[in-house]
């Protein structure tokens, strides 16, 4: 690999030698979301001839297939914000079958200079291979999932009736996956409404996304396919 990917002061030469020999994509950005290191498997994945391709631009600065859609690039950099501000990692599910054909999985962490400084992010991906999104979602998700709840606001439980139903799902399909009936559905969002509220469906979907719980997966949907969900619920706690 040529060694300008490697040019900048706090990324040490045996650490990214290391990071070249992996077969999962790695790379490194600034606090500008700006490109500081990549290896090759990261090249292959986004489409692009080189690791140097990456060096010193951002996603809105490369030809790649994954970088088409403004609005991800945008959902990335945020990630990125948010990691090296609250230095707390991330956890997401991508999904882009315009672009990749499978979908994977991707950690980002706060990266740190010798002096202990967050000077970036640095993000690993993994291929997910035990997971088929369209099974809950019908396509319609977002490009990039969070897999960690975006904060404490709503149960798990509610999550995942909250998940389904931003994707468009009725009562009664919830219910079905769920092995909840078509009221009960009907019950817990009215409770959510109230909890939110909010009396419409709209307004609701806003708080949602304003909170971006329209794009965390809850961890029943990623452990599980959909004829092997237990039926776990409490009817009690609706």
């Amino acid at each position: 690999m040529n060694g300008d990917v490697h040019n900048d002061n706090y990324l040490p030469r045996v650490f990214t030698n290391f990071l070249d020999q992996l077969p999962d994509p790695y790379f490194i950005k600034d606090l500008h979301s700006s490109y500081i290191y990549a290896n090759l498997p990261t090249a292959k994945l986004a489409g692009v001839r080189s690791p140097n391709d990456f060096l010193h631009r951002t996603e809105y600065e490369l030809c790649s297939r994954l970088t088409e859609n403004e609005s991800v690039v945008k959902e990335w950099q945020c990630q990125d914000k948010q990691v090296s501000t609250s230095k707390v990692g991330l956890n997401m599910l991508e999904i882009h079958p315009e672009a990749v054909s499978y979908p994977y999985i991707v950690k980002k962490l706060p990266f740190y200079d010798d002096n202990n400084q967050c000077v970036g992010v640095i993000t690993y991906a993994k291929t997910l291979q035990t997971f088929t999104p369209n099974d809950f979602i019908n396509g319609r998700c977002p490009g990039s999932l969070l897999l960690n709840r975006p904060d404490d606001f709503f149960t798990e439980k509610e999550c995942e009736i909250i998940f389904l139903k931003l994707q468009g799902q009725t009562c009664k399909t919830i219910g079905d996956m769920l092995f909840l009936s078509p009221r009960t559905i009907e019950s817990a969002l009215q409770r959510l409404y109230t909890k939110v509220g909010v009396s419409h469906f709209d307004d609701f979907a806003e708080f949602c996304h304003n909170r971006n719980y329209h794009r965390y997966l809850p961890r029943r949907f990623l452990e599980c396919k959909r004829a092997m969900f237990e039926n776990n619920y409490d009817l009690d706690e609706w």
